[in-house]
């Protein structure tokens, strides 16, 4: 199947389908990084309906098997600690949406010389409904610290989830739990890692029942205090049709833009751009998403503004609004594998080093992993 898309800055693209996995059920985490050091970025997904996590190789997307026997998996985040070339995984598993259920353990994996081979994991942590994770420089001293942003608080129960969720950070090494902030509620969906200020430190925003959060680090190593600012309260009904289910920033040009699945789960695709007194302005660009889950930001077309890709895990369709000015008030809308792909995680990267910006996704229903190759039209 070809999709041919157009908008309005450039010639047409063609996002050609590839397939790298057929048969994983409820596919729910995809994360591309290089995983052999070979500079080829190589496609990771996982479910909580099996128990191991696997790579595909790019280019032939041999699958390599890291670790087995881990139940209830839910996230993943790589990021190279030691300096080798080669990543090591943050991983979550023992996942439940009920509280009681879900120890939430957080481990490292390390590769043991080969990285096709099994990887060795170490246990960080244990946090109930551990759920999110990344790696983030929030002190600017060019070392990352790894985030955690578990799901919903210890005593939450459906279908509000009543209580407050830990968003909490370890350095490399020492693994002691940190706190963030202790004053988020209800479900914590998603946290993303951001460069939001000139400098060298990476900010954190999270989506949830309460909004769009923006968590700034002041100070250095151990002496770090928390700013924990809300940019905006997304979806406004009661939980659990509440707030914001992703976030994700992008660039119209110059002009800095959000992007949001809301609420919750939900149907709408949000932008969020900027006003003059610097609140951030709502707009609604879509509202037929049965079950949205995440957005994935990428200039597809090189016209110096940022696309977005959005998933929908019910329906089984890839949804593409392509940017048309540069103050994000214009948006076109195509529907990319209709039927093919409910996408539970999306993410954008250059698969094919061909300098274009390619689509990768993993479906729930449709229990696959694929990657959209990014071409111009009639190539």
């Amino acid at each position: 199947m070809l999709c041919l898309l157009a908008s309005a800055a450039a010639a047409q693209v063609a996002f050609v389908p590839h397939v790298i996995e057929s048969k994983i059920p409820g596919g729910y985490a995809v994360m591309v990084t290089d995983m052999n050091n070979d500079r080829r970025p190589d496609v990771l997904g996982l479910t909580s309906r099996i128990t191991e996590l696997a790579w595909y190789e790019n280019p032939s997307w041999q699958r390599h098997v890291l670790v087995e026997g881990m139940k209830g998996l839910v996230n993943m985040a790589a990021h190279d600690t030691d300096g080798d070339g080669i990543p090591e995984l943050a991983l979550e598993n023992e996942f439940s949406m009920v509280a009681a259920n879900s120890q939430g353990l957080l481990w490292l994996l390390r590769h043991q010389g080969d990285p096709r081979k099994p990887w060795k994991a170490e246990r960080i942590d244990a946090l109930t409904t551990s759920h999110h994770v990344g790696w983030a420089d929030v002190d600017g001293d060019g070392k990352k610290e790894l985030i955690n942003a578990p799901l919903i608080g210890p005593k939450a129960l459906a279908p509000k989830y009543e209580d407050r969720v830990p968003l909490v950070y370890y350095q490399v090494g020492d693994w002691k739990r940190r706190l963030i902030d202790d004053q988020l509620t209800g479900v914590l969906h998603r946290l993303r890692v951001v460069q939001w200020d000139p400098d060298r430190r990476e900010e954190i925003l999270t989506a949830g029942f309460d909004g769009i959060v923006l968590h700034r680090a002041r100070g250095r190593g151990g002496k770090l205090r928390w700013e924990n600012t809300l940019l905006a309260r997304g979806h406004q009904e009661p939980a659990p049709r509440a707030g914001s289910s992703d976030v994700g920033m992008g660039r119209l040009g110059k002009r800095r833009f959000l992007a949001s699945i809301e609420p919750w789960h939900g149907n709408e695709v949000v932008v969020y751009t900027q006003g003059k007194g610097g609140q951030w302005v709502r707009q609604v660009i879509f509202t037929e998403l049965k079950e949205g889950h995440e957005v994935a930001l990428g200039d597809f077309d090189g016209d110096g503004r940022d696309d977005i890709a959005a998933g929908d895990r019910r329906a089984g369709n890839l949804h593409v609004f392509w940017s048309l000015d540069a103050g994000g008030s214009q948006w076109r809308h195509e529907v990319v594998d209709a039927g093919g792909m409910a996408g539970s995680g999306c993410t954008t990267a250059d698969l094919n080093l061909d300098r274009r910006v390619d689509i990768v996704c993993i479906g729930n229903s449709t229990a696959n992993i694929k990657w959209y190759e990014n071409r111009p039209a009639g190539r």
